[in-house]
């Protein structure tokens, strides 16, 4: 193999920094040209592909052209992303709320969004929001019997969907005649849309039906495996509301060369371009390839590429391959947390000390593998990292770490701002760890909450838990009472909602 200098570090396989973005052109004037009529008229778009095709990359472009690019519209933009962790309803448009709210203080768009309707409208809707939530939100955790646990719950207010669709949809009307008024067009962007509940999804579609002028709405969705029934059921719905769909295929030729340039300061020839177009167009299989001939020394010739690609089994096994061992250790014990990672979960899951956190953060961010989030939590750089990461655990192994994490969570809670995910992240560990005694009472109280709310899908698969538990215990009265709470979710999700449009 030709070989050149060894370089240190990799490229970041999370979303590519606006000034980086390479090809998709035909793809950005569609998304222009809905820009250009949300002023009119409301749009909505759906960017969809297989997983590491560049859909988050794509949102992030999209958003500096509509915030960011000289010359260009600087209107405000609106960003959550969707986490895979069941139950966290509306965690998302809530962080959209706060992302909105942050937009509405700053010196940059406060002429724009800081007016009292605006600031009335958002604080209605983050308390409907706040208070939809509050059924299973925490107030405390007191210990039980032993060293099991219990969740100390707030009463159950009386807000149901129709309150936050209400609130959501005055709030959007609210930004788009704001933004209208100043010759602006507010995008809102979701990211990994697949992974939302059926509520959230709801929301969702229901939101796009009577889009406000002034208001892009951009959402992304997985096609392919692990996508589950997301991308099925958003395809079904966009269809039937006429909303305009963006698909994401293979790179070609010239895009690859563009990305080994920008992203990498490299030049590849024609030959070795249009290997990987036809092998490897994804830009999450070129990223690992270009970082792999990086981090080895290796020259891009079409023999290298041909040759790099062969040696590893999949991309993001290839992506670990160049790792150092310490990260791998660390990717290693990370990888069954659920993301958002908090700072004080990550540093004992490491067994790090004060003094520690910040060079070992260092270390994962450097390696491209991991991604710091807006709001001082940590993530790996992209999902296919991850699930690479479980799928290569031993049941012996996930279970011990699922104890370590279940402890940590333990030990952490009190720290941690987000509660529910706390909670929600602790019953998941708990059963996974098979600590059953603490994981079936946990989870059956948390899935009564969820039931109170009609969320029957994240009721049933934690009232399974508790049964499975209960099963492994050998506790017929703690069976018997699951069952019956399983049975009364079955007859509740199958009959019509008590609350909804």
């Amino acid at each position: 193999m030709d070989e050149i200098q060894q370089q240190v570090g990799a490229v970041s396989y999370a979303p590519a920094p606006p000034e980086e973005f390479c090809g998709r052109r035909e793809e950005l004037e569609q998304l222009s040209a809905l820009l250009s009529r949300a002023g009119e008229d409301g749009q909505a778009v759906m960017i969809s592909g297989p997983p590491g095709i560049g859909k988050s990359s794509l949102l992030s472009r999209l958003a500096y052209e509509v915030q960011e690019r000289p010359g260009g519209r600087q209107s405000p933009v609106l960003r959550a992303e969707v986490f895979d962790l069941p139950g966290m309803i509306f965690s998302a448009f809530r962080e959209l709320l706060n992302d909105l709210r942050r937009r509405s203080a700053s010196a940059r768009f406060g002429s724009i969004l800081g007016a009292e309707s605006m600031r009335e409208a958002l604080r209605y809707a983050d308390n409907v929001f706040g208070n939809y939530a509050a059924p299973v939100e925490p107030v405390g955790l007191l210990p039980k019997a032993g060293e099991e646990i219990i969740g100390v719950f707030a009463r159950t207010p009386e807000v149901g969907y129709d309150r936050v669709y209400q609130a959501f949809e005055e709030l959007l009307r609210e930004l788009g005649r704001a933004v209208s008024m100043t010759g602006h067009v507010a995008a809102v962007l979701l990211d990994d849309v697949h992974l939302a509940s059926s509520h959230d999804r709801r929301l969702l579609r229901d939101l796009v039906r009577d889009l406000p002028p002034g208001i892009l709405l951009a959402f992304t969705c997985r096609t392919g495996d692990g996508a589950g029934s997301g991308y099925a059921t958003m395809q079904e719905e966009i269809r039937e509301l006429g909303i305009h769909e963006v698909h994401l295929a293979g790179m070609r030729r010239s895009e690859i060369r563009e990305l080994a340039e920008r992203r990498f300061g490299v030049s590849i020839d024609d030959a070795a371009a249009g290997f990987l177009e036809e092998r490897a167009g994804d830009p999450f299989s070129l990223m690992t390839c270009f970082n792999a001939l990086r981090s080895w020394g290796l020259a891009p010739s079409r023999e290298n590429v041909a040759d790099v690609i062969a040696e590893r089994d999949g991309p993001a096994k290839l992506a670990f391959s160049t790792l150092p061992e310490p990260v791998k250790a660390w990717a290693e014990n990370l990888c069954i947390l659920n993301p958002p990672f908090p700072v004080p979960v990550m540093a004992c899951m490491l067994d790090l000390q004060e003094a520690g956190v910040a060079p070992t953060t260092d270390r994962l961010l450097e390696s491209g593998v991991f991604q710091r989030l807006p709001g001082g939590e940590y993530a790996f750089a992209h999902p296919l990292l991850q699930e690479h990461c479980r799928h290569g655990l031993s049941k012996e192994t996930a279970v011990a770490l699922n104890a370590r994490a279940a402890d940590c969570f333990e030990r952490s809670i009190h720290r941690l701002p987000g509660r529910l995910y706390a909670l929600l992240s602790l019953a998941g560990h708990l059963f996974d760890a098979r600590e059953y005694g603490k994981a079936a009472d946990l989870n059956l109280e948390i899935a009564l909450r969820f039931h109170h709310r009609d969320d029957h899908d994240t009721a049933l698969m934690l009232t399974e838990r508790a049964i499975v538990s209960a099963e492994h215990l050998g506790d017929d009265a703690l069976l018997s009472a699951a069952e019956r709470q399983r049975d009364l979710i079955r007859q509740r999700a199958s009959g019509p909602l008590t609350a909804g449009r």
